[in-house]
């Protein structure tokens, strides 16, 4: 590989370019850009990137070090030296890139600098202020809509409390009156018997509205379920890159993770999931096992998990 290299420029014309190593290597094992698609859990078309040294039609340059790894290492080459000749022709592609826009053009005036600036300004503060906005709106929707719930059940609670009271007060009063008439005369019982049943009816009357108030307490705890949150565990074979929505459509987990590791997720179900590098990614909810290939496009899956 040495002998290739030395004294020749490292494009992507050359022999000493990296994609063309890799597919030399690749034709000396007989395989196709569909097997080793296959074997690195990539398109064809990406293969076919790597190998012209096309690098504007991958991901970015993360990525494109990443595929040259795998790739080199599936071809059993050593991945370093393919690794930093790729790095330099990323470094080169993007210093390049500068003097090609003006390449067309007239070398700009200090009036088109300063129209530039103040364009690039305002647009900028545009922005600024639709992203204000936005924010704005959403802090007051959630601000409105809370105060909502403790104003309707503080109602129902204290005419709950009040209608015990006003029933009870009666029923003393209904006991005593028969207590004082039987002494003066004998015969007065059968008639004063009718109060002392309103009594009792009263009594018996204030015994389904006292079983009635704690009502309110079955409410909590019917509540109770819909706020149990739920669990989601990752195992990471390689790095990658997950986002983890929740059922109001918050982001509640972002961020790239290394290989080796696990990552524990917990909040209200269902979630929206988006993993990069989903087959290498394992997942549970739950403690049940989640399976993504269906859900895989390229190499990132999207779904939803309830």
């Amino acid at each position: 590989m040495q002998s290739e290299s030395s004294g020749v420029p490292a494009d992507g014309g050359t022999p000493s370019a990296p994609g063309v190593r890799l597919r030399q290597a690749r034709e000396r094992r007989g395989d196709s850009i569909a097997e080793v698609a296959r074997a690195l859990k990539l398109a064809p078309r990406q293969v076919d990137a790597l190998e012209r040294g096309d690098y504007d039609a991958l991901p970015g340059p993360a990525f494109v070090r990443g595929f040259m790894r795998n790739y080199a290492r599936y071809l059993n080459l050593d991945p370093d030296p393919l690794v930093a000749d790729t790095s330099a022709g990323l470094e080169r592609l993007r210093v390049d890139l500068s003097p090609v826009t003006n390449a067309d053009g007239d070398l700009p005036s200090a009036a088109g600098r300063r129209r530039a600036r103040k364009s690039a300004g305002a647009a900028a503060l545009l922005a600024g202020v639709l992203v204000a906005a936005l924010l704005l709106g959403w802090y007051f929707d959630g601000f409105e809509t809370t105060p909502s719930l403790p104003v309707v059940a503080e109602p129902q609670a204290q005419q709950l409390r009040i209608q015990p009271q006003v029933i009870e007060t009666p029923v003393p009063q209904a006991i005593m009156a028969p207590a004082a008439e039987p002494a003066p005369v004998s015969s007065t019982p059968d008639a004063e018997m009718p109060p002392t049943v309103e009594g009792e009816a009263a009594a018996e009357a204030s015994v389904p509205t006292e079983a009635a108030a704690p009502a309110p307490d079955a409410s909590p705890a019917a509540a109770e379920p819909a706020e149990a949150t739920g669990r989601l565990v990752f195992g990471f074979d390689t790095q990658s890159w997950i986002e983890v929505r929740d059922a109001s459509g918050r982001i509640i987990y972002a961020g790239t993770n290394q290989p080796g590791t696990t990552r524990t997720v917990q909040g209200q179900a269902p979630f929206a999931l988006v993993v990069g590098n989903a087959r290498a990614v394992r997942l549970e909810h739950g403690g049940t096992p989640v399976d993504l290939v269906p859900h895989i496009r390229g190499s990132i899956a999207r779904l939803t998990v309830n």
